[in-house]
C-alpha cells in the first residue's frame, strides 16, 4: 500500500514532518498573495494580487483572528470577494493551517459548478496546494476534497443533512441572500453552520458573503448609527450584529475621509441619451464637494479603509472615538468601489433598468441591479411611493411661526378628538391656495378647559363628559385669526372647521350638541362632522342624518337634524399620498414650514398601504397629522373646490388682498342672518362658505 503512494521512506518521513508541523503563523492575505494563483483560462495563470481589491486585506486577516468568531461581508458583484475571501481561505488553510473546512453554496448545482470550474482550477494551478492533494483518488471528488495532513474539505449546500453532526473547524457561506430562509425547517443558515464550529472555540471560524437580496421589512426605519443597515433578513441583518465596518475614501480634494457609495454619485441625470449619462458619472465629495472621477478609484480604494460604527477619523487619517465591538467582524462596501466595475457600467444598468421599470412596471431587474451591482438592499416600489419622513422633513421652507404664508387663498381648520388618558383636541390649520397647492400653517393641542378647580386653576378638558369644553373649538379655532406672513397686520379667519365626531363614549353625543349650538349662533355652515365609513360606497363623500331616537341603549342622541359626513378614508388618504409625493411646489403640492417639529413628520407617514388597498398602522404609533390632512381635503372637495376654474375663482378662493387687515370672525350669539352678516365682513366680500339668504346646505 505505501509503496502506491510514496516514492521512498524519505517521502514518507517528508509527510510525517508535514503532518506534524505547526500553523505558519502569517497573515491570509499574505499567504494567499504568496501560494495562490488565480486561473485565467487556456491554461494561463496570476498570482493573486492584493493591490486590486485592498478592501478584500482586511477581512481575510480577520479569518485567522482568535478575536472574532465570524467573519459577515456584504458587498456587490465584480468586488473580488469570493476569490479573496473563499477560494483564498481556502488554499489559506490548506497550506498554513490544516483544518477541516466546509464550503455551502446556495444550491447543488452551484455547489458542483465551484468545486469544478474554481476550486479544482485554482489547486491545479498554485503549487503548494497541488501538492497537499491526497493522491488517493477516492480522496478528491466533487463535493469531497481529503489532503495529505488530513484534513477535508466539504463542498456542499443549504440542507440539514450537510449543515448538521459533523463538526468543521472553518465553515464558509457564499451567496447567503440566495438561500432559504429557514433550512429544512430546522433554523437559519448561520446558526446551523455556526454551530459546527463550536467544539473548537475561539480557533473555529464562519464565514459568510453575498450581495443584499433580501427587501427592507420596516419602511419607517431611520438609522441608531452612521454605519447601521436597514432591517431586513439574511447577510444584513448578520451584519448589523457585527462591529459594522464601512469602506472610506480621502478625498483628493480636501482629504477628508468618505464612503464612496450611490448617493454620492452624480452627474448622470441630466443627459437623456443614456450612454452618455453613464459616462458622465462621477463622485461629489460630501465635505468639499469635490469632483472624483472613474480614473482615480484604484488609487483611491489604495488609500481606503475601514473604519468601525462609531469610529471617526480625520483628515490626517488618525483615528478617534470609540469603536463598536463585536464577536463577528462585519464588514459592507457598496458598488462604486467595486474593483472590476467601471462606474459607467454601474450606472448603464441603473438607467436602463429604471427604464424598462417604466415601460413594464417589472421591478425584477430593478432590483436585481441595485442589490448585485450597487450591493445595496432594495425597496418595493410600493413601499418608496409611501411617505417617508425624513424627505419630507427636508423640503421645509422658512416661513415666520403660525403666520399665513403667500398664496393661501383661505384657512380651512380640522379637529381630531383624543379621549383616554390624554384626552385633548388635537387642531391643523391648512392654507389652500390654487390647483390644490397647501400649506400647513398651524398645528396645536387644547388640552385645559374653561373650567376650574376649587383654587381656580384651569382643569384638563374631557370632551367626552363636558359639553362647555366643546366651547373652546370657538373660541380657539372658529373664531381665531392667522396674520399674513409678510405682513402681519392683515390677519386671514378660518373658513370652515372639520371635526371627527368619533372617538369614546360621550364624544359623539356631545358633537351633535356642539353642533345644534352652532346651529343657534348661526354659524353651523361652517361647522361639519366627519366620521370614517365602514361600509363600502360609491361616493367619497356622504351626508347623512342619524337618527337613533328608536335605539334607547344609543347614548348619542340623533334625531335626524344633525349633518354627518361619512367620509370613504382609504380613497383620500390614497390623494393625501399622491400629493405628499410631489416634490417641486405647484399644483397639489404640500408646503411645510420650518418651525414644525419632527414628531409631526412621523405622524404623517406612519400609516401604511397595504397589499388591499387599505391603509393601517402598523403599531400603536400616532397619525393625527395625516388624518387631519385628510379631513382638510374632504372639506374643501364637499365645496366643489376641485372644480373651480382657477381664471375666474368664486370669492372665497381668490387672492387674498394684503394691503387692508381683514377683521376676524366675531363671535355673535344673535340670529342667524346676523352671524352670516358678521362672516360676510370677515372675509370683505360675499362667502360661499356662509351662503347669503340660503336656509339649507349647499350640497
Amino acid at each position: 500500500m505505501a509503496s502506491n503512494c510514496y516514492a521512498s521512506a524519505s517521502a514518507l518521513r517528508h509527510e510525517v514532518a508535514a503532518l506534524l508541523r505547526p500553523p505558519r503563523r502569517m497573515p491570509v492575505a499574505e499567504a494567499v498573495e504568496k501560494y495562490m494563483r488565480v486561473p485565467m483560462g487556456a491554461g494561463s495563470s496570476l498570482p493573486w494580487d492584493a493591490t486590486l481589491t485592498p478592501y478584500i486585506i482586511e477581512p481575510m486577516n480577520c479569518l485567522a483572528s482568535r478575536e472574532f468568531d465570524a467573519v459577515v461581508f456584504v458587498g456587490p458583484a465584480r468586488t473580488g470577494k469570493t476569490v479573496g475571501l473563499i477560494d483564498g481561505w481556502i488554499v489559506y488553510t490548506i497550506v498554513c493551517d490544516p483544518a477541516d473546512f466546509l464550503l455551502i453554496q446556495m444550491t447543488e448545482e452551484k455547489a458542483r459548478e465551484h468545486s469544478k470550474k474554481r476550486l479544482d482550477r485554482t489547486f491545479r494551478v498554485s503549487k503548494e496546494v497541488a501538492q497537499r492533494l491526497s493522491p488517493r483518488t477516492n480522496d478528491n471528488n466533487v463535493h469531497d476534497k481529503t489532503f495529505r495532513a488530513g484534513n477535508y474539505l466539504k463542498i456542499g449546500w443549504p440542507s440539514v443533512n450537510i449543515m448538521s453532526s459533523s463538526d468543521y473547524r472553518f465553515v464558509a457561506l457564499t451567496d447567503y441572500d440566495r438561500w432559504p430562509d429557514i433550512i429544512d425547517g430546522e433554523g437559519d443558515g448561520f446558526s446551523l453552520a455556526s454551530k459546527r464550529t463550536t467544539t473548537f472555540m475561539s480557533s473555529g471560524m464562519t464565514l459568510v458573503e453575498s450581495s443584499p437580496g433580501r427587501e427592507i421589512n420596516d419602511v419607517k426605519w431611520r438609522p441608531g448609527s452612521l454605519h447601521e443597515a436597514p432591517p431586513t433578513t439574511g447577510i444584513l441583518s448578520l451584519y448589523n450584529r457585527g462591529d459594522r465596518r464601512r469602506w472610506y475614501w480621502p478625498c483628493p480634494h480636501c482629504s477628508e475621509y468618505y464612503q464612496p457609495s450611490k448617493s454620492n454619485m452624480t452627474g448622470f441625470r441630466d443627459h437623456v441619451d443614456l450612454v452618455v449619462a453613464s459616462e458622465a458619472a462621477y463622485m461629489e465629495c460630501p465635505h468639499c464637494a469635490g469632483r472624483i472621477t472613474a480614473n482615480q478609484k484604484r488609487e483611491l480604494n489604495g488609500r481606503g479603509v475601514w473604519l468601525r460604527d462609531g469610529e471617526k477619523i480625520g483628515a490626517n487619517g488618525e483615528r478617534y472615538d470609540e469603536p463598536r465591538r463585536s464577536r463577528i467582524a462585519s464588514f459592507c462596501m457598496e458598488g462604486p468601489a467595486a474593483a472590476y466595475q467601471t462606474w459607467a457600467q454601474l450606472v448603464y444598468k441603473l438607467l436602463t433598468a429604471e427604464q424598462e421599470f417604466e415601460a413594464t412596471d417589472s421591478e425584477e431587474t430593478l432590483k436585481a441591479i441595485i442589490n448585485t451591482d450597487w450591493g445595496l438592499p432594495y425597496r418595493p416600489k410600493s413601499a418608496t411611493e409611501q411617505r417617508k419622513s425624513d424627505v419630507l422633513m427636508a423640503r421645509v421652507e422658512a416661513v415666520t411661526k403660525r403666520a399665513v404664508p403667500d398664496g393661501v387663498r383661505f384657512l380651512v381648520a380640522t379637529v381630531d378628538v383624543q379621549g383616554g388618558k390624554n384626552r385633548r383636541f388635537v387642531v391643523q390649520i391648512m392654507g389652500y391656495g390654487a390647483h390644490g397647492e397647501r400649506w400647513l400653517v398651524d398645528r396645536y393641542n387644547i388640552r385645559q378647559s374653561m373650567r376650574v378647580d376649587k383654587n381656580g386653576e384651569s382643569l384638563p378638558i374631557d370632551p367626552a363628559a363636558y359639553l362647555e369644553d366643546w366651547e373652546l373649538l370657538r373660541t380657539d379655532v372658529l373664531d381665531k385669526c392667522w396674520p399674513m406672513d409678510q405682513n402681519p397686520s392683515v390677519k386671514m379667519p378660518v373658513l370652515a372647521i372639520a371635526i371627527d365626531s368619533g372617538g369614546e363614549d360621550g364624544v359623539t353625543g356631545n358633537a351633535y350638541e356642539f353642533w345644534r349650538k352652532c346651529r343657534r349662533e348661526g354659524v353651523h355652515k361652517r361647522v361639519y362632522l366627519f366620521k370614517g365609513d365602514s361600509t363600502t360606497r360609491s361616493k367619497l363623500i356622504s351626508k347623512t342624518f342619524p337618527d337613533n331616537t328608536e335605539r334607547s341603549n344609543r347614548r348619542a342622541q340623533a334625531r335626524g337634524d344633525v349633518p354627518l359626513y361619512l367620509l370613504q378614508t382609504n380613497a383620500l388618504k390614497d390623494r393625501i399620498n399622491n400629493a405628499l409625493l410631489r416634490n417641486t411646489p405647484g399644483p397639489n403640492y404640500v408646503h411645510f414650514p420650518d418651525w414644525i417639529g419632527e414628531w409631526f413628520y412621523d405622524e404623517l407617514t406612519y400609516e401604511e398601504r397595504i397589499s388591499d388597498g387599505k391603509w393601517k398602522k402598523p403599531g400603536r404609533g400616532a397619525n393625527e397629522a395625516f388624518d387631519l390632512m385628510v379631513y382638510a381635503q374632504a372639506l374643501v372637495i364637499l365645496r366643489g373646490y376641485e372644480k373651480i376654474k382657477w381664471e375666474k375663482p368664486p370669492p372665497w378662493a381668490q387672492p387674498v388682498e394684503s394691503s387692508e387687515p381683514l377683521p376676524a370672525v366675531t363671535r355673535k350669539k344673535t340670529a342667524a342672518k346676523t352671524a352670516e352678516k358678521e362672516s360676510i365682513k370677515a372675509v370683505g366680500q360675499p362667502s360661499a362658505w356662509v351662503p347669503v339668504n340660503s336656509s339649507g346646505g349647499w350640497l
